[in-house]
């Protein structure tokens, strides 16, 4: 009798594209469990055959983690889980001050590792390390917080996380289309001490009961190298802030308010403000996305003049990514962002602006190779005060080009 005949086996493509096979690859062969987007329904297995594994749901948007990464490994415990994530990024920098010839660096980017532990709903503990800061001997901790959720409506965070002043700032840098943040960062978190992670407490409300999503957020935080305590009557250097945010769909806005006291300061004994409104919206264009970020902040700080004048800055950030619909497909991401500064509106000539252009390739939510230019001017008046602060503030053009990978 005829032998029937077998199917042909497929034959799995040659050729790898050796940058993710080289960085993805090592990353992501420990990954036990990963978070796939659902599938066509399929016969039921076999009586032997295991259940399949439990999907992971993705991360909370704007959770105040810097690893953003949609891939985890979750842990079953006998209470709850941890979920393992990190990024890794290899970095090119190449810097042309105003004075002097073009200089690069080649260097890690990102090297970060985050365990979140969580019990039902109730309990969430972060911890992420960047491995990066040993190379500098900065701290290697960026977040250390524990979540609780007391009711439908309230929770409270304690511990190492970031001040919630700005949207750009809170979002993951995974989320972001940036290499780095540029201008504002240096001056709200480097010059300043306004935004990044401090040691603090926070409480957290959400409108249970409402059709659209409505939080606000009430804490106050350590400020920074300070060296001594400082007494009740300065603020113990506690600097309390607010945040509210208002979200419908695919938009958000949110306000924020940021004191400090005269204790709280590392510039100098006067105290300072800082109020900003900011909104995100992502707009589907089917396969593809366009995203803007846009925020404005205003306040008083005496490390930027010696003056009490007010100072005023701005941050417009657009990105259009073409593909990348589901994580793991193949896209590629423009982007545009320009930021402005002006240290102190009773003066006039003393601006400074940025202006940033780039573009991200790679397979979205996985790995993305991307490049960024920077060009930064100041006027004539800008006050030495500020170009003093940071090297980094002064007029300059950057080049930068980086590798990334997210686990």
């Amino acid at each position: 009798m005829p032998v029937p005949r077998l199917p042909a086996v497929s034959r799995m493509p040659a050729r790898i594209p050796w940058v993710p096979a080289l960085l993805a690859g090592v990353l992501l062969a420990g990954t036990s469990v990963r978070a796939q987007p659902a599938g066509p329904e399929e016969d039921p297995p076999a009586e032997a055959s295991p259940p399949p594994a439990k999907p992971l749901k993705p991360r909370e948007p704007h959770n105040e983690t810097e690893s953003g990464g949609d891939i985890t490994s979750e842990l079953p415990l006998r209470l709850g889980s941890v979920e393992v994530g990190g990024r890794l990024s290899l970095r090119e920098t190449l810097v042309k001050p105003q004075v002097g010839d073009w200089a690069g660096e080649l260097a890690l980017g990102t090297a970060r590792l985050e365990f979140t532990y969580r019990w039902k709903k109730r309990v969430r503990a972060v911890v992420e390390f960047d491995a990066q800061d040993l190379q500098t001997g900065d701290s290697s901790l960026k977040d250390a917080f524990v979540w609780l959720k007391a009711s439908k409506a309230v929770s409270f965070r304690a511990g190492h996380f970031k001040v919630p002043l700005s949207l750009i700032e809170l979002e993951s840098g995974a989320r972001l289309p940036l290499v780095r943040r540029g201008l504002l960062r240096d001056v709200l978190d480097d010059a300043l001490g306004l935004s990044g992670r401090r040691y603090g407490a926070q409480l957290e409300w959400k409108c249970a009961g409402c059709s659209q999503d409505l939080r606000l957020r009430v804490g106050a935080w350590q400020a920074r190298d300070l060296e001594d305590d400082v007494s009740v009557s300065k603020g113990l250097g506690l600097t309390p802030a607010l945040r509210g945010t208002w979200a419908a769909g695919n938009l958000e806005v949110g306000l924020s308010a940021l004191y400090q006291p005269e204790g709280a300061s590392e510039f100098g004994d006067r105290n300072g403000w800082t109020a900003g409104l900011d909104a995100h919206h992502e707009l589907p264009l089917g396969p593809s996305a366009l995203r803007t970020w846009a925020e404005v902040l205003l306040g008083k700080a005496s490390a930027l003049t010696t003056t009490e004048g007010r100072f005023l800055t701005g941050r417009l950030l657009a990105a259009w990514r073409l593909g990348g619909a589901l994580r793991g497909e193949a896209y590629v991401e423009p982007f545009l962002m320009a930021s402005a500064l002006e240290p102190d509106l009773e003066r006039d000539g003393d601006w400074l602006w940025e202006g940033v252009g780039g573009l991200n390739a790679g397979q979205w939510r996985l790995w993305r190779l991307q490049t960024q230019f920077e060009l930064r001017r100041k006027s004539d008046g800008t006050p030495a005060e500020l170009t003093a602060l940071k090297k980094n503030l002064a007029s300059r053009r950057a080049l930068l080009v980086q590798l990334e990978v997210s686990f």
